[in-house]
């Protein structure tokens, strides 16, 4: 019988905060509340938090170490947006599915529970960037870029919500889901230096949507069809007007099962 080719598992990397998780959200109703400040989702047109709670980039970089303790951070809840089934389709389905996440080293443990009790057993890998490093932090600690552990562990589809780690990503030739949860993430939204027309680039609005567009179900999980055939007798093939679609070949059966015949499908 002819070695059947298996096809290698392809990579999806998924963004952390935003995309699993309700992070923002969390941070800052925990600001609001220990700063007297009334922010919601929707004063979000940048990232740059500094910019709506005022101060300097290090004032906000406190400002997230202090939520990093809080009670908040600890309870933050996952998103509800058909993510745990998608991604539990898209496991079955045999891809290789990670992390990558901004988040720095010294919060993993408390990550890896948050993947553990909302997504458990779907992820392989949690891959920390370690972004947004203090000064002193950057000391003892390595940042990379989303793009370069993409090169690195042979990623092939990135789902995130941030702008520049996507379009990064896609010039790098992954091909980048823009998860912009209900048309809702105007951050993502905002013109920028950078292009967002990459063609690499494709704007999704719910994990439905990630499934039914960009990993619809396959018509059947058969791709090959086998039987045995006689080297001197190939005439005798008679095909079922049923199987029109798969091109099939009903063989007879004969004596000498030694020879195969393989058709993709």
């Amino acid at each position: 019988m002819p070695s059947v080719y298996k096809e290698p598992r392809k990579t999806i990397a998924v963004n952390l905060d935003d995309t699993l998780s309700h992070t923002l959200e969390a941070l800052l109703d925990w600001h609001n509340l220990c700063y007297g400040t009334n922010n919601t989702m929707t004063d979000l047109n940048s990232l740059h938090l500094h910019d709506i709670w005022g101060g300097t980039p290090e004032d906000t970089c406190d400002k997230i170490r202090q939520f990093y303790q809080s009670e908040h951070f600890v309870t933050i809840e996952p998103i509800m947006d058909f993510a745990l089934e998608a991604l539990k389709m898209l496991k079955k389905r045999r891809f290789h599915l990670v992390i990558i996440t901004s988040r720095q080293q010294f919060i993993a443990e408390e990550t890896k529970r948050f993947v553990d009790k909302h997504y458990p057993g779907i992820f392989e890998s949690i891959y920390f960037c370690n972004l947004g490093l203090s000064d002193e932090e950057q000391l003892e600690y390595i940042s990379k870029r989303k793009a370069t552990i993409c090169h690195e562990i042979g990623v092939d589809v990135l789902i995130d919500h941030q702008l520049e780690h996507c379009f990064e990503c896609a010039e790098a030739g992954v091909d980048v889901l823009l998860y912009d949860r209900k048309g809702q993430y105007k951050w993502n939204h905002q013109p920028l230096p950078i292009t967002t027309n990459h063609p690499n680039i494709h704007r999704v609005t719910t994990w439905r949507d990630i499934i039914q567009r960009h990993f619809p179900k396959p018509n059947s999980p058969l791709r090959h069809l086998v039987y045995p055939y006689n080297n001197e007798d190939e005439d005798d093939i008679t095909c079922d007007e049923d199987d029109d679609d798969l091109d099939c070949k009903s063989l007879d059966q004969h004596e000498d099962d030694d020879d195969w015949d393989m058709m993709i499908v």
